[in-house]
């Protein structure tokens, strides 16, 4: 394999090479220090596994609506609290918003799309050419979705469980720990002592983010064969294309600590490896890893700690959330150009999208935050 790095740190600082930028985020916490600190605590378990041992309580975060100029936010809105709200999307006039265990779709009214195994949602993404279909990733349960955003109706399903991740780990000892919603499965497990989960009833259980399998954290459409997924494995440290119509899955980048957000980037892959600091561009054979551990302006309790959150592409730029900074990154890789642009301190922000809803569906989108 063929690794180039660049690190950001050397990039030109420059507020002009992008235009007026108007973005909504998920901000899944407004309480960021509590999430940094549960995941400082996880530095030194058995398992190595990032992310809480127990079910936490669930957080209050928001949507707002922001606009970059010239280095800075300006307008900053937010448009609706709801609950740990992390995926959203806005293609075909329609957005999707994902709130913990249930998704909204907001087009000349509101669906809201629900079902037992939704747990945890990390991602929505609505088919770039059947505006009626939309993926949704459970990441609670590693699993994946298709709806028909008209009907509701669930088109597809994915489980790790049943695709060769079958375990999680326990956090203290390191052990595996199998998992599964086959009765029988979990009946022969019993049978053996071989420690395991049987998730009976979704609707009342839940598997906290270190005892899960793979941690499907996104799942998109692949652009260019949109038969084909592209899911970003959190604790596998990978991103895999997933044929829809086989279940067949392949490697598509490896060598990552808890990525984030895989997808398409011109004809390559692109994926945000978090714990790792990178923005990786590439393949299996080929990559360039973007490096942000140079740059400036964490505290010092994180020295040595990167947690690079997501990042979109942008007319050939990308935008990447920079929870330990505290900032958006924006990033041009031909040029080499960047700009670093502070948002609130209280914010965990989770995603971004650069489309530009109809006022009513934002008003919608107040509506539901009202409730």
């Amino acid at each position: 394999m063929s690794k180039k790095y660049s690190y950001l740190s050397d990039f030109k600082i420059d507020h002009s090479f992008y235009p007026e930028i108007i973005l909504l985020i998920t901000i899944k916490s407004f309480d960021l220090q509590a999430i940094r600190n549960r995941y400082l605590k996880t530095k030194d378990k058995t398992s190595k596994r990032t992310g809480s041992a127990e079910r936490r309580a669930v957080s209050t975060g928001g949507v707002a609506k922001i606009t970059f100029h010239n280095g800075q936010i300006k307008n900053a809105e937010i448009l609706a609290e709801l609950t740990e709200p992390r995926g959203i999307d806005y293609k075909g006039g329609i957005l999707a918003v994902s709130s913990e265990n249930k998704v909204f779709v907001l087009d000349s009214d509101i669906k809201e799309i629900n079902d037992p195994w939704f747990s945890y949602i990390h991602t929505v993404d609505i088919h770039p050419d059947d505006y009626s279909k939309i993926l949704i990733s459970s990441s609670g349960f590693d699993a994946f979705f298709e709806y028909d955003l008209h009907t509701k109706i669930k088109t597809d399903e994915w489980f790790a469980w049943e695709n060769g991740f079958d375990h999680g780990y326990d956090p203290d000892t390191g052990e595996k720990v199998f998992l599964t919603r086959k009765k029988n499965k979990a009946e022969y497990w019993k049978k053996n002592d071989i420690p395991h989960i049987f998730i009976e009833d979704p609707r009342k259980q839940a598997l906290p983010t270190a005892k899960r399998a793979a941690f499907i954290n996104s799942v998109v459409y692949d652009t260019q064969n949109t038969d084909h997924i592209i899911a970003t494995f959190f604790h596998e440290g990978a991103v895999f294309g997933i044929d829809k119509n086989t279940g067949d899955i392949n490697m598509l980048i490896d060598s990552m600590k808890s990525p984030h957000g895989g997808c398409r980037f011109k004809n390559q892959y692109m994926a945000t490896n978090t714990k790792g600091g990178e923005v990786v561009i590439g393949s299996m054979d080929n990559q360039y890893r973007y490096r942000f551990d140079t740059l400036k302006g964490k505290p010092d309790m994180l020295s040595g700690f990167e947690w690079i959150q997501n990042s979109v592409a942008f007319n050939g730029n990308i935008i990447t959330i920079d929870s330990n900074r505290n900032a958006f990154v924006i990033f041009n890789p031909e040029n080499k150009m960047i700009d670093i642009i502070p948002y609130d301190n209280n914010w965990a922000v989770q995603d971004i999208i650069t489309g530009k809803p109809r006022e009513d569906q934002l008003n919608m989108l107040r509506e539901i935050g009202s409730k």
